[in-house]
């Protein structure tokens, strides 16, 4: 093989994993990206609810709307976390515990999916004061999860 044939391949194959290396990065940006408009919508959704219940707008009839919305988001919220969207991707307040301890994160993640699928049943039955109980544990289950696997 000349030399010529030798450089030809040693530059192809750097091409190669380069682009292989940016093209996870994107994906990996991308995620990151998905899994905070996902968390804009919870939020989003939780401030309409948080309006409802505290008289601010007269809308009760759609307290379901925004907690099943929640509660539907939740139902998978693991899959927002895939592997290489993590701070070395981009940018994210998501933690490396996320991924180092993901039975932890889980127990957590399960707890956010109880607390909105709770908020979810409560809301159909239109009792506000049970609602602003459902709702305060669906806060507590967010914040377990801030507390540890997200930065400030």
């Amino acid at each position: 093989m000349t030399r010529f044939q030798k450089t030809t391949i040693a530059l192809i194959a750097a091409a190669t994993l380069a682009t292989g290396i940016t093209a996870a990065s994107a994906a990996g940006e991308a995620d990151i990206k998905y899994r905070q408009n996902n968390y804009k919508a919870i939020g989003g959704h939780m401030g309409a609810i948080g309006a409802i219940l505290k008289g601010e707008v007269d809308h009760k009839y759609q307290l379901s709307t925004h907690a099943d919305a929640i509660a539907a988001i939740a139902k998978d919220v693991e899959t927002l976390f895939p592997e290489g969207s993590g701070p070395e991707a981009g940018e994210t307040r998501a933690l490396p515990v996320i991924w180092s301890d993901a039975d932890e994160f889980q127990k957590v993640i399960d707890g956010f999916k109880a607390a909105a699928a709770n908020a979810a049943k409560v809301a159909e039955t239109g009792d506000m004061a049970a609602m602003g109980e459902a709702v305060k544990q669906l806060g507590a289950s967010c914040g377990a999860c801030h507390k540890t696997f997200r930065a400030k």
